[in-house]
C-alpha cells in the first residue's frame, strides 16, 4: 500500500511539473514592418536574442496568422504575445480586432494613430508593453504619437523609453536610424523579453 501511495505522489508531482511548465510557455509572434521578413528588420535581426531567453517565435506578417497560432497555443494551454515592429504594430492591432487574444502585446517604434483607429477602443487591448525611441524621427511613428496612444490605452499600455544614440538615417523611417534604435538594439530587446517572460 505504502508503495502506490509514494508511486501515486510521484506520478501527481510529475504531472503538476508538465502542466505548470505548458502554462508558463512563451511563445512570440513577431511582426516585422514594412519590408517584411528581412535581415536588417528590428524584430528579424533580433529573433535569435529572443530564442536565445527561451522563448519560442513565430515570424509572420499575416494578421490572420497570428491570430490563429494565438488560438491554437491558447487551446493548448501556451501564453503567446504579439511583438509587431512599426508596420507590424497595425497587423498586430489587426489581429486584435479579428479577436485574438494573447496573453500580451508589445509594439515597438508604432504608428500608433492607425494602430487607435484600428482598435477602435481599448477594450481590445491586452497589457501592452510601447517601445519607442525618444527621437524617432519617422513621420509616421513621432514619440508624440507614442504618448498620445498610451494615454488612449486608459491603464492598459505601459511606455519604454530608448534613448540611443547613433548616426542619423538617410531614410528616418528605416531601421537604421532612432526608429531602429540606431541598431543598438540591447535596451529595447532586452525590455520585449522581460515583458514577455511576465505573462
Amino acid at each position: 500500500m505504502l508503495r502506490v501511495l509514494v508511486l501515486l505522489t510521484t506520478l501527481i508531482f510529475a504531472c503538476s511539473i508538465q502542466v505548470g511548465a505548458a502554462t508558463a510557455a512563451n511563445i512570440a509572434v513577431l511582426m516585422p514592418g514594412s519590408r517584411g521578413i528581412v535581415p536588417g528588420d528590428f524584430l528579424v535581426r533580433n529573433e535569435a536574442r529572443i530564442k536565445g531567453a527561451g522563448i519560442r517565435t513565430i515570424l509572420t506578417t499575416s494578421s490572420a496568422t497570428a491570430a490563429e497560432t494565438v488560438a491554437a497555443e491558447a487551446a493548448q494551454g501556451h501564453k503567446v504575445v504579439i511583438v509587431g515592429m512599426s508596420r507590424g504594430t497595425v497587423d498586430a492591432a489587426v489581429a486584435l480586432a479579428a479577436g485574438a487574444r494573447p496573453a500580451g502585446v508589445v509594439f515597438v517604434s508604432g504608428i500608433y494613430s492607425l494602430v487607435m483607429a484600428t482598435l477602435g477602443t481599448p477594450d481590445k487591448l491586452p497589457a501592452t508593453l510601447v517601445i519607442h525611441h525618444s527621437r524617432d524621427g519617422c513621420k509616421l511613428t513621432l514619440p508624440s504619437g507614442a504618448t498620445e496612444f498610451v494615454t488612449w490605452a486608459r491603464g492598459k499600455a505601459r511606455l519604454q523609453w530608448i534613448n540611443t544614440d547613433g548616426e542619423p538615417s538617410s531614410n528616418p523611417c528605416n531601421a537604421q536610424g532612432a526608429h531602429g534604435f540606431f541598431r543598438q538594439d540591447g535596451a529595447a530587446v532586452s525590455a520585449a523579453i522581460a515583458f514577455i517572460r511576465s505573462r
